[in-house]
């Protein structure tokens, strides 16, 4: 029987929306899950340090060169240092929340448009695995993800640093478990999935 063409069928496309039956689904290890972290990581502190050293360029250029602004810049140098030390309250420091600031900015830039489009970041889709609603399995909206997956977890940073490191660990170590649902992945309801693209 030979095929012909049925102008009724439904289009096909190389990316089918994530929506598949639970029995269906194949979790990403935890070790794709932190290379691919490691990937986002590098790529958002190569930029983030690129944006910062930009807009410290342009701050000297508006208020010149001089002596005494150069002087005011080195003084703010080792605040800067500051920011990593475990046992400092961070809420007041203007770094902190300036380094919240500008690197979710830049992670929204870089990684929003696929986060959007296909529920993964450029690590996760080098390692082709990506991030579904762990009840049905569809693509999860960026600004649910966003601000429960991402954002809320930089606000133990605002804190005492070593909490902050506590926290992250304690995350990492929830992703052991049989369900490989890490902390975030509760709080934005989330799973992390293999996928062929």
């Amino acid at each position: 029987m030979s095929i012909t063409y049925n102008p009724y069928r439904a289009p096909k496309s190389e990316f089918t929306e994530v929506q598949l039956e639970s029995d269906e689904v194949e979790l990403a290890t935890i070790s794709h899950r932190i290379f691919a972290r490691v990937i986002d990581y590098c790529i958002l502190g190569t930029i983030a340090s690129v944006v910062a050293i930009i807009l410290m360029l342009v701050a000297l250029f508006v208020v010149g060169f001089s002596e005494e602004n150069l002087e005011a810049l080195d003084a703010l140098l080792p605040t800067w240092r500051e920011l990593y030390r475990f046992f400092t309250l961070n809420l007041l420091n203007p770094w902190v929340w300036g380094e919240i600031i500008i690197t979710h900015l830049v992670f929204l830039a870089v990684q929003g448009v696929l986060l959007h489009k296909y529920g993964q970041t450029i690590g996760k889709k080098l390692l082709k695995i990506a991030i579904v609603d762990a009840d049905t399995h569809k693509l999860v909206p960026l600004p649910r993800l966003f601000v429960l997956r991402y954002l809320i977890w930089d606000i133990p940073a605002l804190f005492v640093s070593v909490i902050n490191w506590a926290i992250r660990i304690t995350d990492l170590c929830f992703g052991l478990r049989e369900n490989r649902r890490t902390l975030h992945d509760m709080t934005a309801n989330t799973i992390v999935i293999k996928v062929q693209h």
